[in-house]
């Protein structure tokens, strides 16, 4: 059995003619997509359920803390007093951060955190109408060029979360988890925020390990969270804690990354090396199948002969010997398979059920679009 070569210029033919149009992208990853709109917002109610001893249980069981407000607000009186603030700015800051009574956590913490600090440092407050416009230009830390020498730890952990969060919201999960990582639960005035979009960025990117470490360590404090972090949590991991290595699932969610990708303008080295390596899983899979049909194949010529082997044995004397024919023994057909295209169509159908009969209709149609393509390249 030879395979067909698949080349690079093969995925790229694929991609241009359009099979993401089989409504992947609404298929694989619907889940976090879905919910960006509620990812913009951030705040809201807490959940409700659980008695007074669960909620104990789990702050007793739970690895991470809630940040002491008070401290955040002694931050923002020291910062003041090394930049000689007026009193006049001061008592606007006062009055924001006292603008409600409530133990504020959580993404309420981050956001009034951001508001008083730009009250204080007008690059602060520029920064944060950035953030909060989707349309506007995206931020990036690395490009805040006062960000390391202008304002303390404390500061620049807050705004690299902010972003994180902004490039997040934006589809970007590759500078939004580079951003993220190297923030610690126990500095950071959010530490839900900082698990949460860590965990949505993995999802996104099939890091199915660290997406679910993330998940698990946001949920120790489940009912202590805002609606929509539980819940997209719980989504995130029930729809990533089945995917398998090299399984056509996997498959379909690389290739929705690619779109993604090149929906946002990404065309460079990362597209090309997840194409090939969605050739790759592919091409294995096709083999896989093929192995498959060849044992099939093998144990049918088997049985068939064993069937002539029982036809062509001298009859028992006792017996009479019946039936009607010329007495011609057919040749056993063994297929000369080049590859893919030269598949009989029965097979071929056969091949394409077996990858697809566990996944939803539109996978069918996005693979059977790359197979096209192989079929024609290989007749040529």
């Amino acid at each position: 059995m030879q395979l067909v070569k698949r080349k690079f210029s093969t995925v790229a033919r694929v991609f241009t003619i359009g099979i993401f149009s089989a409504g992947l992208v609404a298929g694989v990853s619907s889940v976090p997509f879905a919910a960006e709109s509620d990812l913009t917002a951030d705040s809201g109610p807490t959940t409700s359920g659980g008695s007074v001893a669960r909620k104990d249980a789990l702050r007793k069981s739970a690895s991470w803390s809630w940040p002491t407000v008070s401290i955040f607000e002694q931050h923002l009186l020291s910062f003041m007093d090394q930049r000689n603030t007026p009193s006049a700015t001061r008592d606007v800051v006062q009055l924001a951060w006292n603008a409600s009574n409530e133990q504020i956590k959580g993404p309420a913490l981050l956001d009034r955190l951001l508001s008083a600090c730009g009250i204080i440092e007008p690059r602060i407050a520029a920064l944060n109408l950035q953030l909060s416009d989707p349309t506007g230009p995206t931020v990036y830390p690395r490009d805040l060029n006062w960000l390391t020498t202008d304002v303390p730890g404390w500061m620049q952990d807050t705004i690299r979360l902010a972003c994180g969060r902004a490039l997040a919201q934006r589809r970007l999960y590759d500078e939004a988890l580079e951003t993220l990582t190297g923030l610690e639960l126990v500095q950071v005035c959010d530490p839900a925020s900082l698990l949460f979009y860590r965990a949505t960025c993995e999802h996104h990117l099939l890091k199915k390990k660290e997406c679910l470490a993330n998940v698990k360590l946001l949920l120790e404090r489940e009912s202590e969270l805002p609606v929509r972090f539980t819940q997209l949590a719980q989504l995130m991991a029930a729809d990533i804690e089945p995917l398998k290595s090299d399984s056509l699932d996997e498959i379909a969610r690389l290739m929705n990354d690619v779109q993604r990708r090149l929906d946002l303008g990404r065309a460079g080295k990362k597209v090309r090396d997840v194409e090939d390596e969605i050739v790759k899983k592919l091409d294995k899979l096709i083999e896989d199948i093929e192995n498959q049909m060849q044992q099939s194949q093998q144990q049918q010529q088997q049985s068939n002969g064993q069937k002539d082997q029982s036809q062509n044995k001298p009859m028992e004397d006792s017996q009479i010997a019946g039936g009607k024919g010329p007495g011609d023994v057919d040749q056993k057909k063994i297929g000369d398979r080049a590859g893919w295209g030269n598949l009989p169509p029965a097979q071929r159908q056969e091949a394409l059920q077996r990858l697809t009969e566990e996944l939803p209709s539109h996978y069918r149609e996005v693979i059977e679009g790359y197979f096209r393509q192989l079929a024609k390249d290989n007749s040529r």
